[in-house]
């Protein structure tokens, strides 16, 4: 995606120098539009205009180390993970010698509110001392994922430097200068309006969008369908009764079925698992549930049979991507469990993140227990204002009311009808 960005970025260089010579020759350089853009050992195929490195052991024999290759150019815009830097300098100066190979005059972080200090170091090892460093991310949304109980941590170096924290949180003791973005060219106007108010004002940002596209009509002869996929409803709160699930929900598997018929369906709105449609989860297990129950919602390889993508994933597996619809299955609803995972669901971010993976429309279903949530343990309950505020400020029109399955069933919607929510 972000390499379509940047060749995109490139054509409206050659349109304005070609439509704007005088312009062009004041403020720009015509070694823009020559720069190599290399992609280091890419599990897809980049798109054309982007050159393919493999990794070092797999290069032909004879050809230069990537890091050779690297800094043989003169300038050159190279794309790698963490990981597959701290790869290439290794594999040209093995582990003793990690250091003092100084050849990248500017570093980006994206999608820097995954990273932890190690691994942005990682990738920093080829940066010059004067180089430049931009991190780029949203701290709003899920940190690193670091499996171990940190709060109990009792080794002091652990406690000092917090090697298990966001880039983020490290970087900020330092005060560096900071650009907060305000427009999204993702998300649907009401959805960016709901994150404005309900997170990013907080920050100080005037969190918005211009994008109004919506799914197209269709006819549903099941009323319950119809309603969550009204057009002019972006997004929609389906609340059931239904209150004794932890990691998995075979209510919820049950309850999206239809839905997802009416999505996937050639003769309706014919969404596809790759780009059209996906389903985010809290917990592995509801994944599995729902990939069992529902197998189009995973792309295999004809030949092998073997799975390619999947549109079912987890929270933090399906951060940095993004849909033309999202349904979010919140699976916990056993009011004791919800206390007892000490704000897992309801943590913040981890919201913030699913709802803001759709361009069209999101489906949030989740049990009446969640946003009735109680406790007297205050940071908890003010984790719990943003699941609260999805029905009292945002979602307010009643669409629909019945039984699904012996459980009683409610549909809310927000509707694009221009007034900001109270």
């Amino acid at each position: 995606m972000r390499w379509r960005c940047t060749l995109k970025a490139r054509r409206q260089l050659e349109h304005a120098r070609n439509t704007h010579p005088e312009l062009w020759d004041t403020c720009f350089d015509d070694r823009l539009l020559a720069v190599p853009l290399l992609r280091l050992a890419p599990q897809d195929a980049p798109p054309e205009g982007v050159r393919l490195v493999p990794k070092d052991d797999a290069r032909p024999e004879g050809d230069p180390y990537t890091a050779d290759l690297l800094a043989g150019y003169p300038h050159v815009i190279a794309a790698a993970t963490c990981g597959g830097i701290y790869r290439l300098i290794k594999a040209r100066w093995d582990n003793r010698h990690l250091f003092g190979h100084d050849f990248c005059d500017l570093l980006l972080l994206d999608e820097a509110s995954q990273l932890s200090l190690p691994e942005a170091m990682m990738a920093a090892l080829p940066l010059r001392p004067d180089g430049q460093l931009l991190v780029v991310g949203d701290p709003r949304q899920m940190p690193p994922i670091v499996q171990h109980d940190w709060k109990r941590e009792a080794r002091r170096t652990f406690r000092q430097y917090r090697a298990y924290d966001s880039l983020f949180d490290a970087l900020a003791p330092l005060r560096p200068p900071r650009v907060g973005f305000a427009r999204s060219f993702r998300l649907h106007s009401v959805l960016a309006e709901l994150l404005r108010q309900e997170v990013y004002q907080h920050d100080g940002i005037a969190y918005h969008s211009q994008q109004t596209e919506q799914m197209p009509p269709q006819e549903h002869g099941d009323p319950f369908v119809a309603a969550v996929l009204a057009a002019h409803y972006p997004l929609i709160v389906l609340v059931h009764d239904e209150a004794a699930s932890q990691h998995v929900n075979a209510f919820e598997t049950g309850l999206i079925g239809p839905v997802l018929q009416a999505l996937t369906c050639p003769d309706g709105h014919a969404l596809d698992a790759e780009k059209g449609f996906g389903v985010v989860v809290p917990h592995r297990a509801q994944r599995v549930s729902l990939r069992r129950a529902y197998p189009q919602l995973t792309v295999t390889d004809p030949a092998t049979g073997q799975e390619i993508r999947s549109a079912v994933d987890t929270v933090e597996r399906y951060q940095g991507d993004e849909r033309d619809v999202i349904l979010v299955s919140a699976t916990e609803s056993d009011p004791d469990y919800l206390l007892a995972s000490a704000g897992f669901l309801l943590e913040p971010r981890r919201l913030t993140v699913a709802l803001s993976r759709a361009k069209r429309k999101l489906i949030l279903v989740a049990s009446r227990s969640i946003f009735e949530f109680f406790t007297t343990d205050e940071e908890l309950f003010l984790c719990s204002q943003l699941w609260k505020n999805l029905l009292r400020r945002a979602c307010t029109d009643l669409l629909w009311e019945g039984d699904r399955d012996g459980v009683r069933v409610r549909i809310y919607g927000c509707p694009t009808n221009g007034k900001e929510m109270p």
